[in-house]
């Protein structure tokens, strides 16, 4: 029997897309950009997982909407979702046992994707970097309470 998750209810998925969409019109024009794109590719994963369909679409939204909000081309970080969930993620669940780990590493290659998409489609400079790595450590912190 496995543990339920804040994903696994679709109220919070509908509440994780307006607060993905509110954090990313008002917050990337000021603040931090990509905000919150690892919360929702672990939100993704759970509902791949849980095979909760409804869910995913309104994830692929929110994902639609960082994109839109930072300038990437649309469908990127759904494809590379899904790309990560095929190829590395059983990978990365045979090597590593625990649970929160493994998600702590899953999520670390996907900020490296979103580094290697914004390399491909833009310039990239220490500035990148430095949100991306405050973004991870974030994600980790709101991924560490909800998980």
């Amino acid at each position: 029997m496995s543990k339920t998750n804040l994903f696994d209810h679709p109220i919070a998925i509908v509440l994780l897309l307006f607060v993905v969409g509110l954090t990313n019109i008002i917050l990337s024009v000021h603040f931090i950009s990509i905000l919150l794109a690892g919360v929702v590719f672990s939100a993704f994963l759970r509902a791949i997982e849980k095979q909760h369909y409804y869910s995913l679409i309104l994830i692929i939204c929110a994902f639609a909407i960082i994109e839109t909000s930072q300038g990437l081309k649309l469908f990127n970080l759904f494809l590379l979702s899904l790309f990560i969930y095929v190829f590395i993620l059983p990978k990365v669940q045979t090597l590593l046992r625990s649970k929160l780990f493994s998600t702590m590493m899953i999520v670390f290659i996907f900020y490296c994707g979103v580094f290697f998409l914004y390399m491909f489609l833009e310039d990239t400079t220490n500035a990148l970097v430095y949100k991306l790595t405050m973004n991870y450590i974030l994600d980790l912190v709101i991924i560490g309470i909800v998980v």
